[in-house]
Parts: structure tokens; sequence; C-alpha cells
């Protein structure tokens, strides 16, 4: 189960950043580790520098559920700790028929 999750996780990752540089948003870093922490992208759009989470799910769930009162202190800790402000959620739904892609800029 948790190597299918970790799959689920990356593919979410590669369609959140081609989603992302397909509207400007340049794509400087993956899975960066900070402390115990990681931020899954690293972003840059014009001269604001930002972190990206995602968050994918296969189900009818929506994955912005995901993004609970824990993820969000978390982000906010990571954000800090590398100096930006800035933190986007980018939820990725893989139904049986379609990806669904939410880009939630600032959401943090």
């Amino acid at each position: 189960m948790h190597g299918q999750r970790n799959e689920i996780g990356a593919a979410g990752e590669r369609v959140a950043a081609a989603f992302l540089e397909r509207r400007g948003v340049s794509i400087e870093r993956h899975n960066v580790r900070v402390g115990r922490g990681e931020i899954d992208l690293l972003g840059s759009y014009g001269s604001t520098r930002f972190l990206i989470e995602v968050r994918s799910r296969v189900s009818d769930s929506a994955p912005i559920e995901a993004f609970d009162y824990a993820k969000r202190e978390r982000l906010g800790r990571l954000s800090r700790e590398v100096g930006l402000s800035r933190v986007d959620l980018v939820a990725v739904g893989f139904g049986s028929r379609f990806i669904s892609v939410h880009w939630i800029p600032s959401a943090l």
C-alpha cells in the first residue's frame, strides 16, 4: 500500500508540475528536503518564489480534503525555514475517466 501511495504521489507531482508550467510557473526543484520535512515543488513566477504542496488521490474523494490543519501547520514551518511566505496547493484527482487539477495560489 505504501509503495502504491508513493507512485500516486509522484504521478500527482508530475501532473501538477506540467499544469503549472503551462501557466507560466517555473518549477525550480522537486522534493526539497528541509530538516525532517519535504517540499513537493519549489516554483517561481516572475520574481515571486513559493512552495507548492501537491495532494493526490485516486478515488471519488477530493484530494483537497487531505490539506488538513496539521499539513498546513507543517508547511507553514517549512516555508519559514526556507524564507518564503507563499504556499500554493495543487490538488490532483485521478478518476476512472479523468484527471482533475485544482490550483489554489497562496493557500497558506
